[in-house]
């Protein structure tokens, strides 16, 4: 544990003499015996400093405080431990950083946090690593735009995990304002001492959020990884003749959407369409991760899929929708097409995506329409195809021959 003297607390946490004074008069900083300051409780003289920049009066905070209607301590306990802040001001890092400095402002905008104002002192582990971002994307792009994109990607990923977890947790925890995060309901419910670890999980939450965050990062970029190295290895066989080439087949791309879903929200309620959007996720990630697909991102009341090929694709898509005519969620639709794609941060772009969009459109609930050059290209036996004809789609000049794919036909 860090602890630090007042003068030092007060400027690392950027709270006033008086607000730090009432904190620890209604017991919700409590200094340490020798009369330091524990570092944890930066945090709570900052949340409490964020209320008061709000508009709440420190009168008004000291009285839910003080009445335990609320509470401020275990947030200290929630988070890791704060490290010191940099003994330079930030417009001294922006200086050393020379014309690469141009990038802080987008590459703050794109984490999702708030860039220091020149004479702020950052925390130290903030500074060195938006520092060593910037220097390393700049050896292979001094454009900053790798930059700009990578710290979106970061930022949306980080924001989406915390926002959900918490969602998650208010949801089936319904934590009051007096358990300072702890749960109403279960076994460790209504917790006598909320900045008691043992009787609020809440602050194990927080350490269990990092860790796992940071275990799932290092697998995934493993795995992807891997995959990448053997394909570059095949690749480098390949061209030299030592191992057979393979048939190249165009990854296919597949809009799934549930039918009636503006419907079943009016009839049945947000909850429910939330649960059936959530379901149709679970289903299609289920469906298309085993075989090498994955779900691009929601999309409201569908998923966007990009597979392999054409043959996993139908398959999987059939297999979807399939499940759930026969589940509790609304029959699905779908449209797949094949081709060239533009990957990009995670997500896909071009003709074929547009392709595959305006298919799924024109399909009934319970349809999967494909593109006559995937019907063309299968082996026999993936599916049983019916001709629809060749139909206008918005943003395509010629009318594109349609299929009906259904499961192939049993002898």
């Amino acid at each position: 544990m860090r602890s630090l003297t007042l003068d030092e607390f007060l400027t690392e946490s950027t709270a006033s003499p008086e607000l730090v004074a009432r904190l620890v008069e209604v017991g919700a900083i409590v200094p340490l015996p020798d009369g330091r300051y524990d570092a944890r409780d930066e945090l709570v003289a900052s949340m409490a400093k964020a209320l008061l920049d709000s508009g709440i009066a420190l009168d008004d905070l000291a009285w839910s405080l003080d009445s335990r209607r609320f509470g401020l301590r275990s947030l200290g306990l929630l988070f890791s431990e704060p490290v010191p802040r940099t003994s330079e001001p930030y417009r001294a890092i922006v200086a050393d950083l020379g014309h690469d400095a141009a990038m802080l402002p987008v590459i703050y905008a794109g984490l999702g946090l708030p860039e220091p104002e020149p004479d702020d002192h950052p925390r130290e582990d903030e500074a060195k690593l938006v520092a060593e971002f910037i220097r390393l994307w700049s050896l292979v792009d001094p454009s900053g735009a790798a930059h700009a994109r990578v710290a979106r990607l970061v930022g949306d990923g980080t924001r989406r995990i915390a926002e959900g977890w918490l969602d998650i947790w208010d949801e089936v925890a319904k934590p009051d304002a007096t358990t300072q995060g702890g749960p109403t309901v279960g076994r460790r419910a209504w917790p006598a001492d909320p900045t008691d670890p043992e009787q609020n999980p809440s602050i194990a939450m927080g350490e269990l959020g990092r860790r796992l965050v940071s275990l799932v990062h290092e697998r995934q970029v493993e795995a992807t990884l891997a995959s990448r190295i053997i394909a570059a290895m095949e690749g480098v066989l390949g061209a030299a003749g030592r191992l057979p080439a393979r048939v190249q087949r165009p990854p296919a791309v597949a809009f799934v959407d549930l039918a009636g879903f503006t419907s079943m929200t009016v009839e049945r309620g947000d909850e429910a369409a939330a649960t059936a959007a959530a379901g149709l996720f679970d289903l299609a990630d289920s469906a298309v991760r085993p075989i090498g697909g994955r779900v691009v991102k929601q999309l409201g009341d569908g998923v966007l899929l990009r597979l392999p090929d054409s043959e996993t694709a139908v398959r999987a898509v059939r297999a979807i929708v399939d499940a759930t005519g026969g589940s509790d969620l609304p029959p699905a639709h779908a449209g797949i097409a094949a081709g060239p794609v533009i990957v990009r941060d995670g997500d896909v772009f071009g003709r074929t995506v547009n392709l595959a969009s305006r298919i799924a459109a024109e399909a009934a609930p319970g349809e999967v329409l494909v593109e006559e050059g995937i019907v063309v290209a299968l082996p026999r036996g993936t599916a049983s195809f019916e001709p629809i004809g060749r139909v206008e789609l918005k943003g395509f000049p010629i009318p594109v021959a349609l299929w009906r794919a259904s499961p192939p036909a049993t002898s």
